[in-house]
């Protein structure tokens, strides 16, 4: 039995596809690369920021009134104070309760009413608890206190986000 050869392959030729078809194709191919790059960096892009969202609940609920305020930046000028008496053992104890509370629970109010400010405080607090939290950080009581002064700054701006007097002391 033969076969019988059709004439492209008597010839030696292939079909050959052409160059637009070609070139439209890779085009398609970089253009659904492109737009998934795009589509995941947008995804991925909030949970990037751990202060795209506000910090989680502690503790009991958080009375937000300028009184608590008022506390809440008292007993970080202790901390303050401990920190320059290179005392990071009680600066930790005073943080590590109703003062750590206070700026989780204050964030969501805040947030509602100025995000910047709520994501400044996150940025303060995350950074000042990372550092407690890790002793392996090995942060200088000055660092320590400097972070404490961050914190402390955010919060007042949240007082004042919220329509509080700015707590001073």
């Amino acid at each position: 039995m033969s076969r019988r050869r059709t004439r492209l392959e008597k010839e030696g030729a292939r079909p050959q596809v052409p160059d637009w078809v070609w070139g439209a194709g890779l085009g398609v191919i970089v253009l659904v690369f492109i737009g998934a790059f795009f589509l995941f960096s947008q995804l991925g892009g909030a949970s990037n920021d751990p202060c795209g969202k506000a910090l989680p609940a502690l503790g009991q609920q958080t009375d937000v009134t300028a009184q608590a305020f008022a506390d809440e930046d008292a007993a970080l000028g202790h901390m303050i104070d401990f920190f320059n008496q290179g005392d990071v053992n009680a600066a930790n104890t005073l943080f590590l309760g109703p003062v750590h509370n206070f700026t989780h629970n204050v964030d969501p109010p805040i947030r509602a009413r100025n995000e910047g400010v709520a994501k400044t405080l996150c940025r303060a607090v995350l950074t000042l608890e990372n550092v407690l939290i890790t002793p392996q950080t090995h942060a200088t009581p000055e660092q320590l206190a400097a972070d404490t002064v961050e914190v402390r700054s955010a919060l007042r701006d949240g007082a004042e986000a919220l329509g509080f007097p700015r707590p001073t002391g």
